[in-house]
């Protein structure tokens, strides 16, 4: 008990010296990097071992009975993470992957498990992909907060035209939602993920919705809103904390974690003085799958 004790002490230790580094390391560690096709190889470990991630998609899949007998297409396969869990069920699988470096191994994996026969693995950009038939399902956890860094939303528009017509997309609904806050920001960073609690902002106002992106019909790409807030306390904005809510299916949900669509903090135009009671303006203005780095977001305090 006590070694045991002792090196659980050390270990937070170790944490609580890099807390500073640690606030900009999940940001750099979930920014694609084209070299790569993606994610450091170490991050397809933090996917895979997200339960609460996984276990979103795994309830989907259940509560469309294992998709049984179905052909489903699911794009930006990774490691087989999702994968796994529907492949003895479904009749015909299309897995689309852009990542070269994995594309061995999921070959490896696929063979192993006697699933080559009804997998056709399709090698590259699912928005220049065209399927020979229609699915019963569309699988693609392509996302980020606000989609605002991945092509969730571009990929989807284009694939649901190989959806029948009472198929489904997994997931099919992405609600952003936004808090007016501080926080402290370093020169080079527009925005980070939160992932330890030290590194959440101050608050001002509770969360409201952005908007809401239903990808069945979504189309379009750069959104533009205004959402009224009336501040609990008075202080002084200067970012604004996003946050995502996921229905993969309903009543089957995902609501970020470190892993994925972790709730983030970005910066404002201008910092503002607001003043509890009183009626802002967060005007919000991003485009699906560039950066949250190009995303403009500012507040106005309305007169009178």
């Amino acid at each position: 008990m006590s070694l045991k004790y002792n090196s659980n002490f050390d270990f937070i230790s170790k944490v609580v010296d890099h807390y500073d580094n640690l606030k900009y390391a999940l940001l750099e560690a979930q920014t694609f990097n084209p070299d790569t096709y993606g994610f450091p190889n170490f991050y397809y470990k933090v996917m895979e071992t997200d339960q609460l991630r996984v276990d979103a998609f795994r309830n989907a899949f259940k509560k469309y009975r294992g998709m049984k007998n179905k052909v489903v297409c699911e794009i930006g396969i990774g490691t087989l993470a999702l994968t796994k869990h529907y492949l003895n069920d479904v009749k015909k699988a299309y897995l689309i992957e852009s990542n070269p470096n994995v594309i061995p191994m999921v070959k490896k994996l696929l063979k192993k498990n006697g699933w080559d026969k009804k997998v056709v693995l399709i090698h590259g950009d699912a928005l220049k992909t065209t399927l020979p038939e229609k699915v019963d399902y569309i699988i693609g956890e392509l996302m980020s907060v606000f989609c605002a860094n991945e092509y969730q939303v571009q990929i989807f528009k284009h694939m649901r035209q190989f959806l029948k017509p009472k198929g489904k997309l997994i997931p099919g609904k992405i609600v952003n939602l936004a808090q007016l806050s501080y926080a402290e920001f370093d020169k080079k960073h527009k925005h980070y993920p939160i992932f330890f609690t030290r590194h959440l902002p101050e608050q001002f106002t509770p969360q409201k919705v952005v908007n809401t992106i239903d990808l069945y019909k979504e189309k379009k790409l750069n959104i533009i809103r205004k959402t009224k807030f009336k501040p609990l306390i008075s202080g002084t904005v200067n970012s604004v904390y996003i946050h995502s809510f996921i229905e993969v299916a309903e009543g089957c949900n995902f609501t970020g974690t470190d892993s994925l669509m972790p709730p983030t903090v970005v910066k404002l135009k201008r910092p503002v003085k607001i003043k509890a009671g009183e009626t802002v303006v967060l005007h919000s203005n991003f485009h699906y799958g560039t950066s949250l780095d190009e995303a403009v977001f500012s507040v106005e305090r309305l007169k009178g």
